[in-house]
């Protein structure tokens, strides 16, 4: 198995480099910095390769004016359902994932990584967001948004692949590079399933988990994890009402 090189300084301590210097942002673009160290402290901090499905409850709609980090926001607030670490993202329905809970909520899945072969990874979710969601490719080191796409429309892929509601994400990695993919969506009823899979450099599509990905794959660093991000909103929160 591949794997990577010692990073000379943590991702903690990059993570948080990249929080001082956003001190004296206002609170909504430091909550919006979180909402994405949040969705990589929580994706990464796996020792090997694992996915992860987040429920929420949630009305929200996404609008034509959301973006990733803004969904992720709205995300964030909503109650907690179940948040369950996998194997892949294949089949991830409400009935298993999120206690038979069928509308009105908010799904977060991601799983990070670092690319043990150079090229293009492309990656299709079929899913049911009928309120509808995005996708993302985040740095593994920064948190920046290096791509992504939101639709705002009702999304059903119906278990076709080629029916127009499934939406593809691409992204071309170095060997060692570190990247976040994230997939967030609104629903507000009946709960159909999500199904993630990949293809790497024009390869055939296959199911996204442990078995078909691992090739592709070395094992991220590994973080602090949400203690870190918790800590950090905290400091945001005390330091805006000091300056209040």
């Amino acid at each position: 198995m591949m794997r990577s090189k010692p990073s000379s300084r943590s991702l903690s301590a990059r993570l948080a480099d990249r929080f001082h210097a956003q001190a004296g942002a206002p609170l909504g673009r430091v909550a919006r910095l979180l909402a994405l160290i949040a969705v990589l402290l929580v994706a990464g901090d796996a020792r090997a390769l694992s996915f992860r499905a987040d429920f929420v409850s949630s009305n929200y709609q996404t609008l034509a004016t959301d973006t990733f980090s803004s969904l992720m926001l709205q995300h964030q607030a909503g109650s907690l359902i179940r948040s369950t670490v996998t194997t892949g993202l294949e089949n991830i329905s409400t009935a298993v994932y999120a206690n038979g809970v069928t509308s009105n909520y908010s799904i977060l899945m991601t799983t990070s990584f670092q690319a043990a072969v150079a090229g293009t990874y492309t990656f299709q979710v079929g899913t049911d967001w009928g309120r509808g969601g995005a996708a993302a490719v985040l740095d593994g080191n920064s948190g920046a948004v290096l791509s992504q796409q939101v639709i705002t429309s009702n999304v059903w892929w119906a278990g076709d692949w080629n029916n127009a509601s499934v939406f593809t994400t691409s992204a071309t990695l170095a060997v060692g590079q570190s990247v976040t993919f994230g997939w967030v969506g609104f629903e507000d009823c009946c709960g159909g399933s999500s199904t993630v899979r990949f293809s790497v450099n024009g390869s055939g599509y296959q199911g996204l988990n442990q078995s078909n990905f691992q090739s592709f794959t070395m094992v991220p660093e590994p973080s602090s994890a949400l203690l870190m991000g918790l800590g950090l909103l905290g400091l945001a929160v005390a330091g805006e009402r000091a300056r209040r």
